[in-house]
């Protein structure tokens, strides 16, 4: 079976045809040229079904995969828990490892609770925390999934989570009645909080943000917000899923010496395998048996066995600083195929989770002709490059050839106001506005 006649079929036998907004082929390369399905897939390198191969400079599995595809150590492992029984009547032992691993990775923290996504790790979160303080309003900023809590957010305008990643996120089927219990704030703006927390103090439960994504905090930042959630009795939750792990072999809040009430982690902790973990004091965590927080598969034992190899590989190799220099290469290589070919380029995001755009009017056309034109040099690009262990310096200069060649095309056809005609379908899809109701 071909990509077209899988995607005909999943047009009409799987609502917005992918699980993820962010798969779909609109977001990078409309009008049946992104590759959509592959056969297989090892270190940074992808096999459409037509077997040709690709190299992977986009996110990689969406930010999973950052000891690479079919990671070795990680087949191993998942290998033998398959082969001897991933899920059974009995508990897994990795379950209690883990947990161990974890707080001695995180002394602040005390206990530990497991999930098989970020979302529903971030629910756990947001549970614990209302539980806990017997209040009810969320403060946040940043991206943490798609449940009912978090989405809330944009029933009142529907704008409200436009600058916290993802624009056009649709409310349809939350309850009216969570109005208000939302409310977002500016990340590095601890003034804006302040003044949101003054409003709401009484009834707020938690403060939610990633500690950095597309910026580092400004210094003292993160501990003012620390500051704000104990004068205010309110939690303080880490989003650590897609940050965590991507600078050092904790969460990046370590780095920054400031202990929230929880912090979440996801994605990244058992390299592309379903797992989550909600870390916290003592006196937060156990609430998660006063109240309901439960699921048959959070107890399966590939996730945290998966969860355990990786960490230990993550020590192992240093792939902290492994990612960060791989990340501050991938930005040079855009500064200098920007400058060499006259064009002025902004680049955001900490170093191992890297984007950019060029300062061009007409930079929807500019984005959708840099993938089409990397795909005929056979990298699936975008504007965001996520780093992996996997990016040798090999294929960062064939990746830095590329970038330069494709970068002078956009100069010249800018110029010559032609660049629009150069695209061999339509533009893609900048969020996800549009593609709410699309399929």
């Amino acid at each position: 079976m071909n990509r077209n006649s899988l995607y005909k079929k999943a047009k009409k036998y799987i609502p917005g045809i992918s699980q993820l907004f962010g798969k779909r082929p609109e977001l990078y390369l409309p009008g049946n040229k992104w590759p959509i399905y592959y056969s297989k897939a090892k270190g940074v390198e992808i096999w459409s079904l037509e077997k040709k191969k690709y190299y992977d400079f986009t996110m990689v599995g969406i930010g999973t995969a950052v000891l690479g595809y079919s990671d070795r150590d990680i087949t191993k492992t998942a290998k033998k828990i398959i082969e001897n029984g991933s899920m059974t009547t009995l508990n897994p032992p990795e379950d209690v490892e883990l947990a161990e691993m974890l707080l001695k990775i995180h002394p602040w923290a005390d206990k530990v609770r497991y999930a098989r996504t970020g979302g529903e790790s971030m629910s756990v979160a947001i549970r614990l925390a209302r539980a806990y303080t017997k209040k009810e309003k969320i403060l946040f900023c940043g991206y943490h999934g798609w449940f009912d809590w978090y989405l809330a957010a944009n029933i009142k305008t529907n704008k409200n989570l436009d600058k916290h990643l993802l624009t056009g996120l649709n409310p349809k089927g939350v309850p009216k009645s969570l109005i208000n219990t939302v409310i977002p704030f500016q990340f590095n703006n601890e003034k804006d909080l302040e003044k949101i927390v003054r409003k709401n103090a009484k009834r707020c439960a938690a403060i939610v943000m990633e500690p950095c994504r597309d910026y580092y905090p400004n210094k003292g930042f993160l501990e003012e917000i620390r500051r704000i959630a104990t004068k205010n009795k309110c939690m303080l939750i880490f989003d650590e899923i897609t940050c965590g792990w991507r600078m050092s072999a904790s969460g990046v809040h370590m780095g920054f010496n400031v202990k929230p009430d929880i912090a979440v982690f996801g994605k990244t902790i058992a390299n592309g395998v379903p797992m989550g973990a909600i870390i916290g004091k003592k006196n937060v965590m156990d609430l998660a048996t006063k109240t309901f927080i439960s699921s048959a598969f959070w107890t399966e034992r590939l996730g945290p066995a998966c969860a355990l190899t990786f960490i230990k590989k993550h020590q192992k190799v240093n792939l902290g600083k492994k990612l960060i220099l791989t990340g501050k290469k991938i930005k040079k290589i855009w500064k200098s195929a920007a400058d060499n070919s006259n064009l002025d380029i902004n680049i955001k995001g900490i170093d191992p989770l890297a984007n950019f755009n060029l300062e061009l009017n007409n930079w929807p056309v500019a984005l959708t002709y840099f993938i089409q034109e990397m795909l005929k040099k056979n990298f699936l690009a975008s504007e965001k490059c996520y780093a992996n262990y996997m990016h040798s310096n090999d294929l960062l200069k064939k990746y830095e050839k590329a970038c330069f060649e494709v970068f002078e095309k956009i100069s010249k056809h800018t110029k010559l106001n032609n660049l629009k005609y150069k695209l061999e379908g339509p533009v893609k899809q900048m969020n996800f506005e549009r593609l709410n109701d699309k399929y």
